[in-house]
C-alpha cells in the first residue's frame, strides 16, 4: 500500500495502483494520502464477496466511468477540488445517481446462516460503504476502519504497537562456525 509515504515529500503518481483497486484521487491526478489504500482495501474486499472485480476498465478514462455508474457522479463541492482541465472533464461526464450499497452488495453476497450472520452483513456493507467514497477526505480514515464494528473484532492493537524485532545483525552471518555451534544457537 501507499500509507508507508505519508510523509509530504514524495513524487505522487498515477500508477501506483492496479488499475482496477486505483482510488479516484489518483484517477483524476488529485494526489492521495494514507487513505487511498482504504479504496483499494474496498474494491478487493467488495470483490472477494462478489466474485468479481467492481470497476472493471479498460484505461484510466474508463476506470472513471465504471467507478460513476455504480457510486454516482460526485458533488460539487469534490468537483470544486479538481484541477480546470479534469473538472471541465468530469463534469460533462453523464450524470449517474448511483447504485445504493443494498443493490451493490445483496444479502446474498454474503453467508449468512443466522441472525448473528445477518448482523455482520449489515456491518460488513455500512463498511464498505465508507471504505468506497469517491471523495478522499469523506472516505474513512485507516484508524476509524480499524475500530468499525466489523473490523474491530479482529483487530488487535498489541499486534499493530508491538515492538520493532530484534536488529538483524548480519556479523553473525559472515562469521565462520561450526555445525554444532549452529545448532546451539537456534
Amino acid at each position: 500500500g501507499l500509507a508507508r509515504t505519508a510523509c509530504t515529500n514524495f513524487m505522487m503518481t498515477p500508477y501506483v495502483v492496479t488499475r482496477y483497486y486505483r482510488a479516484p484521487e489518483v484517477i483524476l491526478g488529485m494526489g492521495y494520502k494514507e487513505n487511498v489504500d482504504i479504496w483499494s482495501v474496498g474494491c478487493i474486499m467488495g470483490e472477494m464477496l462478489k466474485g468479481s472485480v467492481l470497476f472493471q476498465g479498460t484505461d484510466h478514462i474508463d476506470q472513471w466511468n465504471k467507478v460513476i455508474e455504480q457510486l454516482g457522479t460526485p458533488s460539487a463541492e469534490f468537483m470544486k477540488k479538481l484541477q480546470p482541465t479534469v473538472r471541465n472533464y468530469v463534469e460533462n461526464r453523464p450524470k449517474y445517481p448511483g447504485l445504493g450499497f443494498e443493490t451493490l452488495f445483496p444479502d446474498w453476497v454474503f453467508p449468512a446462516d443466522s441472525e448473528r450472520d445477518k448482523l455482520k452483513v449489515s456491518q460488513a456493507r455500512d463498511l464498505l460503504s465508507k471504505m468506497l467514497v469517491i471523495d478522499p477526505d469523506k472516505r474513512i480514515s485507516v484508524d476509524d476502519a480499524l475500530q468499525h464494528p466489523y473490523i474491530a473484532v479482529w483487530y488487535d492493537p498489541s499486534e499493530v504497537e508491538a515492538p520493532p524485532p530484534q536488529i538483524y545483525d548480519k556479523q553473525l552471518e559472515d562469521r565462520e562456525h561450526t555445525i554444532e555451534e549452529d545448532r546451539k544457537s537456534t
